[in-house]
């Protein structure tokens, strides 16, 4: 099952699906993926994605300078996490949720997370990411409609994993 959810703030995604990782954690579900990590920034481009379910902080920006406008993403990075994370997915217990904290331009591209949505549903498992509304289109395209918007809140989020563990 694969479950979404767009938020209109930015950076709201980003703490509700972390919340979510954190919640699940908490309760001793099994839980496979990448969100936003909360750690502090010397800069507002800096990127940092915290695997689960370990918990290690993985930088994913390159510092481009003050004064830079191109995009801070380190491409390079996120596929280091991304074939880190795959390889957790190989061996998912049934019944893990896999939290994705964007399918977002990388991915719109068929790159970033792309793949990983692809293999956790693959491995019949819950899978849930945020989708900004500007990649909303790609990703209804990937998914063929397949995908179950939710409400961004926590409960609804709970009430989504709870009815797909029926």
């Amino acid at each position: 099952m694969l479950g979404f959810i767009t938020c209109p703030v930015r950076g709201e995604a980003d703490r509700l699906i972390a919340a979510l990782a954190d919640r699940l954690l908490a309760e001793g579900r099994d839980v496979i993926g990448m969100v936003r990590a909360d750690i502090a920034q010397t800069s507002n481009c800096e990127m940092h994605l915290r695997l689960l379910p370990a918990g290690d902080i993985c930088t994913i920006s390159q510092d481009l300078g003050r004064d830079a406008q191109a995009c801070a993403l380190d491409a390079g990075a996120l596929e280091q996490v991304v074939a880190q994370v795959a390889r957790s997915l190989e061996n998912a217990p049934p019944g893990t949720v896999a939290l994705f904290n964007k399918f977002g331009k990388q991915e719109a591209a068929g790159r970033g997370c792309r793949d990983l949505i692809a293999q956790a549903l693959g491995a019949d498992l819950t899978v849930i990411v945020s989708v900004p509304p500007e990649t909303r289109a790609d990703f209804d395209r990937f998914t063929e409609g397949f995908a179950q918007q939710i409400a961004p809140n926590i409960d609804a989020l709970a009430a989504f994993l709870d009815s797909c563990a029926r």
